[in-house]
């Protein structure tokens, strides 16, 4: 008996105080959405010691009188609400009421607000959770808080901030995101007397984005648009030639607040399927506008996460929608620049180290020497001279606004070189064939017709044993692409014939690597997807061109030519890029004749 007690107030606020507070950034976040709930068109915020000592959000907004002043500090005091039924459709950022008398719980936080219209203000003086004076004030129109001290009383908190520079970077990634949602808000922000942002209003996406995102990244963005009934998505994606090594550039919105998706996130990276390498993400502002009711905003304490009803819906569109606006893009290849790190630095290119031998500059820089034909194909001419220029009789179209007019060359039996009708071409060309093989492949498993090659003697396939159930999900799409697969003991599976497409491939080693990247979470779970991955797998590992391998004329061009038929000659099947361009018009900037 006597084991339940009622907690006193302020230790009920300081708990409340840890799900809402978590750091600065959670204050500022706070602050911010409540300035756009009401209707503010200009905010400023001072940050100082990475908004440790001192955060300073100054609003033009609607503004409180005295006794709202007073009352906006009491537990599940709000405007946003005014009965149950409002929470179906709530259209504010913040509504729980709990922002302000959390933040003063932690910090000594000062309170200055006058509405629109009124001939004075008030003052409000909170430390630690307690009310110290509410009073008259001469003022401007709209809202300033001041946060000081923060976690004053509460040390163990402010013992796990981290250094003042890291809060301040959480700051800047909050405002950036909040900025972006509110293009007709202007926004300052200046920590320790040092202006961070200056951004005026805007009447479209795209300066704000540039502002925020640089210059640089803002130029390879493509701005997307899809409405269905009940849905609309619009915003900026990025091209697959500026990718981030994580998805700190995913930035997805609903409604205008801005959430946390794996769902989205997913569901924009497979609209880029096959045209980024693995570990790269892309670069996205994304809107979604759902009908109210059908979004759930009260799932988190700090807002960051909505439950969406029918998401599956919501998901395919954002898929759909990406991917569609990355094909009309057309010409998804990027360009390379002959000087400045700037230019090249949102640019992944893959280079195979030169062997010992062929270290030197070989005398001609651009050649094509006497080699074996294209694997699979005849060439039908005599070896071609070092240095020799291949003119065409038609141009080969790699895409509609993308054709090759000439074939220079290559660059250390390597890289293929060709003008085009802009300007000029260079390709990887095992990356192209890996391409070539790859769409073959999967069409050939994809036809239902696939044809078997007995081996002459059967292989073992051991699996460890969290592979085996994977591995029984697969066989029915493995035994229709071609493999006869007999189970032999508890976890050993013996295989008869392979794929006739396959050639000399060693079946093991490829139903081995398979099976890894599928556990390590490469691919998704859809038969479509292991399809591509045992196509992908396949083509890599296939007698193919090689870098080093020299190539005769004819051969080129027919690899070319092979490679304008691609569904997706833009990159390889893992994402590596095939070709770059440049325009005439970009060389001839880079030596200063234009």
């Amino acid at each position: 008996m006597g084991l339940i007690r009622v907690l006193p107030e302020f230790i009920a606020n300081k708990i409340s105080a840890g799900e809402v507070v978590e750091r600065p950034a959670s204050i500022v976040k706070e602050l911010i959405e409540n300035a756009l709930d009401a209707g503010a068109r200009s905010i400023d915020i001072v940050i100082e010691h990475g908004g440790k000592s001192l955060i300073r959000v100054a609003d033009d907004g609607c503004g409180m009188d005295p006794q709202d002043a007073k009352l906006a500090f009491g537990r599940h005091a709000t405007s946003k609400i005014t009965a149950a039924a409002d929470l179906d459709q709530i259209r504010s950022f913040g509504f729980r009421g709990e922002a302000l008398p959390s933040i003063a719980a932690v910090s000594r936080t000062r309170l200055v607000t006058r509405p629109q219209g009124a001939s004075t203000g008030a003052e409000a003086v909170v430390e630690g959770g307690s009310l110290l004076a509410v009073q008259e004030h001469p003022c401007r129109a709209g809202t300033i808080v001041e946060v000081r001290d923060l976690f004053f009383n509460t040390p163990a908190r402010r013992k796990f901030l981290k250094n003042d520079s890291t809060e301040l970077g959480h700051i800047q990634d909050l405002v950036s995101h909040l900025a972006l949602s509110s293009g007709q808000v202007r926004f300052t922000l200046k920590a320790d007397g040092k202006m961070i942002f200056d951004l005026p209003p805007v009447e479209n996406l795209t300066p704000r984005a540039a502002a925020i995102l640089g210059e640089e990244t803002a130029q390879w963005l493509l701005e997307l648009e899809q409405e269905k009934p009940g849905i609309k998505l619009w915003g900026l994606i990025g091209k697959p030639s500026v990718t981030r090594a994580n998805r700190a550039e995913i930035r997805l919105f609903v409604n205008r607040r801005w959430v946390r998706s794996l769902s989205l996130s997913y569901a924009l990276q497979a609209g880029y399927h096959g045209l980024l390498m693995h570990g790269r993400f892309p670069v996205a502002v994304l809107f979604l506008e759902l009908d109210l009711k059908r979004v759930d905003v009260n799932v988190h304490p700090a807002k960051q996460e909505v439950r969406i009803s029918n998401e599956p819906e919501v998901v395919d569109l954002v898929k759909n929608a990406v991917k569609e606006r990355l094909h009309q893009a057309g010409d998804l290849a990027p360009q390379f620049k002959l000087s400045g790190p700037k230019a090249t630095q949102s640019l992944q290119v893959v280079r195979p180290p030169l062997a010992a031998a062929t270290a030197a500059v070989p005398e001609k820089l651009y050649r094509l020497t006497p080699a074996a034909p294209l694997w699979g194909e005849g060439t039908g001419e005599g070896p071609a001279k070092v240095g020799a220029a291949v003119a065409l009789d038609a141009p080969i179209a790699l895409r509609d606004t993308l054709r090759v007019t000439k074939i220079l060359g290559q660059i250390h039996s390597t890289f293929i070189v060709a003008e085009t009708e802009e300007g000029m071409l260079l390709v990887d060309q095992h990356a192209a064939h890996e391409r070539i093989q790859f769409e073959a492949l999967l069409k050939n498993f994809s036809s239902g017709e696939a044809e078997r090659q007995t081996l002459l003697l059967e292989e073992a396939l051991e699996l460890h044993p969290r592979q085996l159930e994977l591995f029984k999900k697969s066989l029915p799409m493995l035994e229709r692409v071609g493999f006869e697969l007999e189970p032999f003991g508890e976890r050993t599976f013996l295989i008869r014939a392979v794929p006739a497409v396959f050639g000399p491939v060693h079946p093991v080693r490829l139903l081995t690597t398979f099976l890894e990247e599928l556990e390590e979470g490469k691919t998704r779970t859809a038969l479509e997807d292991h399809l591509e991955l045992l196509a992908a797998l396949c083509a890599c590992k296939k007698q193919s061109v090689k870098a080093r391998d020299p190539l005769e004329p004819l051969a080129v061009r027919k690899l070319l030519e092979r490679l304008g038929r691609c569904e997706n000659p833009f990159t390889c099947p893992h994402g590596r890029p095939v070709f770059f361009t440049q325009s005439f018009s970009e060389m001839e900037k880079q030596f200063k004749r234009s």
